[in-house]
């Protein structure tokens, strides 16, 4: 009976767990100062790509000719031209620049996304120390207690001096524990709080939200490398790249000018429309060379992405499951091996020596810890795995 309400209060504190760091990673990311920066720089960049998807200049020009002899006057020439891309060259000038947009966006989620990886592992910290602060306040108030209950019993002459020595030795070192795990969850505070912008926020949590794995690693990764930014920035560049090779071939077409132009000259005028046209015959063949290595680059460069993702990942992904479940183990069998309050009895009755009550409870004290830990490292772990499902 116990042990499922243990089990109901563990359920419902980690139903509000997850929504406590969800909350946690949406204010920093409207806070964070860096964040705030790079989403401005990529509007910026943006703003750029379309400022070149514009029609030319206008050319304007103008002639006064002396003439000579000076009887048949000076000549005014006054001219208005506007070069023009053809359709289908501005429509790809527009996709070129798309694709650009893209790159910026991606370089974007890739900032975010590093800045709430550390977010997230710093409430991975806080949740820790959370839990380690209470385990050791309890100890703290455990080795109280039997200190003052030893101290009667030293004066009754029921115990010697080591065994109470031994007893104020035991809550020293747990206040001292408890003083330095609370020191270090004010650093990790304080970090969350630079990510936050300088605003406060808290974490109040001491309860890990479960996380799992799917068995099947290379469905798991498919989800992954569909919303990496790494991999969304290689996949973007070929699609700019092939964009850029489509605009360089293009560049084979003409450009035409129309515009308006007036000749002056004495008791005669002249004035109309012209029409011209500019031929690309030395610089084009380069520059689709150069775009079709470009390209091929782009392309190895996305399966090179891939491959290096899906290595990296294959045994953090190994390893982060094997925390995952030593983690568990360690939870279950301290469930299920709890003797404390049995050694506090037994220590009471006077069935087992101080010594012996300290030396027992030490082991389990360790194996809480260490329990504790295990729990951390594989937090972090996952928090590392999945940084790309952000």
């Amino acid at each position: 009976m116990k042990r499922c309400i243990l089990l109901a209060a563990l359920i419902a504190a980690l139903s509000t767990n997850g929504q406590t760091m969800d909350a946690l990673l949406k204010s920093v990311e409207q806070n964070n100062t860096q964040l705030t920066a790079y989403k401005k720089a990529a509007d910026a960049t943006k703003s750029a790509n379309h400022a070149e998807v514009v029609l030319d200049d206008l050319e304007l020009g103008y002639n006064r000719l002396w003439g000579n002899p000076t009887t048949i006057g000076n000549r005014h020439d006054v001219s208005v031209s506007q070069p023009i891309d053809l359709p289908t060259v501005f429509g790809t000038k527009s996709k070129v620049a798309k694709g650009k947009d893209a790159l910026a966006d991606d370089e974007y989620l890739a900032r975010r996304q590093e800045i709430l990886l550390e977010a997230r592992l710093c409430y991975v910290d806080a949740v820790y120390y959370n839990a380690l602060i209470n385990e050791l306040q309890r100890r703290c108030d455990h080795a109280g207690a039997m200190a003052a209950m030893q101290k009667k019993q030293l004066e009754a002459g029921d115990i010697n001096i080591i065994d109470y020595n031994n007893m104020r030795l035991t809550l020293s070192n747990a206040a001292t524990a408890l003083t330095q795990a609370k020191a270090e969850r004010n650093a990790v505070m304080a970090q969350l709080k630079q990510l936050n912008g300088g605003i406060d926020i808290s974490v109040t949590d001491s309860v890990y939200a479960p996380v799992s794995l799917p068995n099947n690693f290379d469905e798991w990764f498919e989800k992954v490398c569909a919303s990496a930014p790494t991999v969304a920035l290689t996949r973007d560049g070929m699609t700019l790249g092939r964009r850029q090779l489509a605009l360089a071939k293009q560049g084979w077409l003409p450009k035409l000018s129309v515009g308006y132009m007036s000749e002056k000259t004495l008791g005669e005028q002249y004035q109309g429309v012209a029409v011209g046209m500019s031929l690309p015959l030395w610089s084009a063949g380069k520059k689709v060379k150069q775009a079709k290595a470009e390209a091929a680059a782009a392309e190895a460069m996305h399966k090179a992405a891939i491959e290096g993702l899906k290595s990296a990942l294959s045994s953090d992904y190994a390893l982060t499951k094997g925390l995952i479940k030593a983690a568990s183990d360690s939870k279950t069998s301290l469930l299920t091996n709890d003797n404390t309050a049995n050694l506090q009895k037994a220590c009471q009755a006077g069935e087992m020596s101080t010594l012996e009550y300290l030396v027992s409870l030490t082991s389990y004290y360790d194996a809480v810890d260490k329990m504790l830990s295990s729990e951390h490292e594989a937090q972090k772990a996952y928090a590392r795995l999945t940084m790309y499902l952000l």
